[in-house]
Parts: structure tokens; C-alpha cells; sequence
């Protein structure tokens, strides 16, 4: 199967690439930096397309804290790497 892609698609690829290289980087280096709450997840990347990615196993939160009330915080480098795997799975998989 042969794939086709615009220049102006495969410009976009690449930037997000290397987009999710500087997020990858930045959380080895400081990991704390890394972690969004939920809330910001939700209003960054919209709480039904999150919801689904934690479903599918794509992205995963930790509580920081010991209460079931504690704060949920994920990766951004996690959640920007779903997000880009999304947009190309419709680009690729028309």
C-alpha cells in the first residue's frame, strides 16, 4: 500500500516530531516540569479525546497522593505523543 502524503502534511510531520523530541527530552531531564493536572489535560487536549487515550491505554495518569480525592497528573510528552498518533493515523488510514 502506498502512502501519499502533501509537502505541506509532511512539513507538519516533521515539526511534530521534532515537537515530541523536546517533550521527550524535557522529561528526562526535569520530570517534574513534565506533569499536567488533569484539568489542564482536559482543557488542553479536550476531556472526551482523554478519556479515551487513558481507555485505550495510550496515556496513563498517577495520583500524587494517597487520597482517592488526590490530584490525577499525566505526561505531556504522553499526551502529545497520543495526540500526534492520532492526527496520523487519520492521515495515514484514510
Amino acid at each position: 500500500m502506498q502512502i501519499i502524503l502533501d509537502l505541506y502534511e509532511l512539513k507538519n510531520i516533521c515539526s511534530q516530531m521534532s515537537e515530541l523530541g523536546a517533550a521527550n527530552y524535557a522529561k528526562s531531564t526535569t520530570p517534574a516540569k513534565d506533569l499536567m493536572s488533569q484539568r489542564e489535560a482536559y482543557r488542553v487536549f479536550g476531556e472526551a479525546r482523554v478519556k479515551r487515550w487513558v481507555h485505550d491505554g495510550l496515556v496513563t495518569g498517577s495520583r500524587m497522593g494517597s487520597t482517592i480525592r488526590s490530584k490525577i497528573q499525566y505526561s505531556r510528552a504522553e499526551l502529545m505523543a497520543a495526540n500526534t498518533a492520532e492526527k496520523f493515523n487519520s492521515i495515514i488510514n484514510k
